[in-house]
């Protein structure tokens, strides 16, 4: 039996007509329809004593790849510590939008929902806050089994640091996560 080799682009354009058919129906709700808010409804926030108007979920600690992935909750109108990155990180913002200040209180950037940034370590030290609705962004730090962040007082004096060991059992410390459901 011969075989009908097509190529990628052919499969495509088959597979593309019929999608753009399905997807042309009735369907009342689409892709550019907007979501609303996020549903938190199953994840635990918690906070750190001394870090005000800011929640955690720790989503997972690699101490071997060197990552540290969590959802942080910046609130409306209001900024965080003043701090340093020291890891490569991404952020993705799930809800509002994230506002970057720098030391001085001058606004630096605003990253709406649905923005992904890539830093690299270092960097000035900044504030950061929600716009005007609370804002909730994953954030994924990478390449350091050191400091992640450096807390900084009004000097620019490191009052604390978090690194992978103080993830690690923050991680540790929280309620089992909701686990996906798989049906027989």
């Amino acid at each position: 039996m011969k075989k009908t080799i097509i190529t990628r682009r052919e499969g495509l354009a088959g597979a593309g007509t019929a999608v753009a058919a399905i997807a042309l129906g009735g369907h009342d709700i689409s892709a550019g329809t907007p979501a609303g808010h996020f549903d938190q409804s199953n994840i635990q926030w918690y906070t750190l004593a001394g870090f005000d108007h800011v929640w955690y979920h720790i989503l997972k600690v690699d101490p071997d790849a060197k990552i540290v992935d969590l959802l942080l909750k910046f609130a409306a109108n209001e900024r965080i510590v003043l701090h340093r990155h020291h890891a490569d990180y991404s952020t993705f913002i799930i809800q509002g939008e994230l506002r970057i200040y720098s030391a001085d209180g001058a606004i630096q950037e605003i990253r709406p929902t649905g923005s992904f940034v890539e830093k690299p370590a270092g960097g000035a030290p900044h504030t950061e806050g929600g716009g005007d609705t609370d804002c909730i962004a994953w954030f994924s730090n990478r390449g350091t089994d050191g400091m992640i962040y450096e807390i900084l007082g009004p000097n620019d004096e490191t009052v604390a640091t978090l690194g992978l060991p103080e993830f690690k059992a923050l991680l540790e410390a929280q309620e089992a996560p909701v686990q996906a459901f798989v049906p027989d």
